[in-house]
């Protein structure tokens, strides 16, 4: 049995190709990667309210002398003379922008290149985070103190919002604030590593200090080498297959330098590791590569040939290399520490810490939600 289709009018025949164009038109534009989906515009709208500080209301700004206009400095306002998209339009622009500012003077704020990076809120942060089932940091020393950052900003707590304050003592607590909670070892060792530790266990000595918000747990995977050790790789791929039904993505944080003296095999064989088992868990897992921070002027003679700002040039634009040919992106800190003020040539302080994870929290707020 043959099936009869009458035959079209002229005007008909038309119409039809007039739908079949529109609806191919409409699809691709859903799948081009270059239609205007690529733009990954920001998932929180840009204020267009003043904020004269960020930290006004965190615990101890003034006591840590921190506020928000001395690390940034906003795009000014579009008045006809100025661009009307100051701000990054996509990420590839945001990450090219972040790692190659500068600043206009020793420990000055820093400038993006080119477009411009936002300053959230800490509600404008928690919509950001809501979009993840979990956000995972993997990394040495840097990334630790940049974690230390992010739980600072979460729980609104210049003073000591990086640490454990509960398993502190009285003393420890006194000395442990503001910059010591990044430059000091002692003070180090009680740095918060995963957000349930403070959900569980804040406010058991007394003094609280809760995230603003909680929903999105993260953590931080403290590495030296690689492999890393077996029990990290339990929590991550635990983490990553405990709600496979999820379309959330899990976005990890990573980085490997300094704790193996810049070697670009170890850094390599990094990535390759932790791809591996993001790839193996069958679900969205976009990863940053995030460089080593530049030397400051007390990096001792010895470590100079080895690590100073030549080695960490050439590592940082290698890693960056290695990170896009494995479809990873890469965020440079060479730009934002090269004149700023460290302790031991190495490390930063908190302000450095605090530019470094809005950075991060950046990246986060360009990246899809499936």
């Amino acid at each position: 049995m043959s099936s009869h289709v009458p035959k079209s009018s002229t005007g008909q025949k038309r119409n039809i190709a007039l739908i079949i164009i529109v609806v191919l038109a409409v699809s691709l534009l859903l799948v081009n990667p270059f239609s205007t989906s690529i733009k990954q515009t920001d998932r929180v709208p840009p204020s267009h309210g003043h904020v004269e500080d960020y930290f006004d209301h965190f615990e101890g700004h003034q006591d840590c002398g921190v506020t928000s206009k001395h690390l940034y400095v906003p795009p000014p306002p579009h008045d006809g003379h100025h661009k009307s998209h100051s701000y990054c339009q996509n990420r590839a622009t945001l990450l090219e922008a972040m790692s190659g500012g500068g600043r206009h003077g020793f420990d000055a704020s820093f400038h993006p290149s080119g477009c411009h990076y936002r300053w959230y809120s800490t509600a404008e942060v928690c919509m950001i985070l809501d979009r993840f089932d979990a956000v995972v940091f993997i990394g040495d020393d840097l990334l630790k103190h940049i974690y230390t950052a992010f739980n600072v900003l979460l729980r609104e707590n210049i003073v000591m919002g990086g640490l454990k304050q509960w398993e502190m003592q009285e003393s420890e607590r006194d000395m442990c604030r503001c910059d010591n909670q990044f430059i000091r070892s002692e003070c180090s060792e009680h740095a918060v590593l995963a957000s349930h530790e403070v959900k569980e266990y804040d406010g058991r000595s007394g003094r609280s200090s809760p995230y603003y918000c909680a929903r999105t747990p993260h953590l931080f995977l403290p590495i030296t080498d690689s492999p890393a050790p077996d029990s990290h790789h339990k929590t991550f791929t635990s983490l990553l297959t405990q709600n496979p039904d999820s379309y959330k993505p899990i976005p990890v944080i990573h980085s490997l330098s300094l704790a193996t003296a810049l070697s670009w095999s170890k850094a390599t064989a990094s990535m390759d590791e932790w791809i591996g088992l993001a790839d193996a868990a069958m679900r969205s897992v976009p990863i940053l590569w995030v460089g080593p921070n530049a030397a400051g002027h007390l990096k001792p003679p010895s470590q100079i040939l080895s690590q100073g700002n030549n080695a960490l040039w050439h590592f940082t634009l290698e890693m960056a290399k290695e990170a896009r040919a494995r479809e990873v992106e890469a965020l440079s800190m060479y730009n934002l520490t090269l004149q700023a003020t460290s302790w031991d040539g190495t490390g930063y302080g908190q302000k450095v810490a605090l530019v470094q994870a809005m950075m991060i929290i950046n990246w986060l707020s360009r990246l899809d939600s499936t």
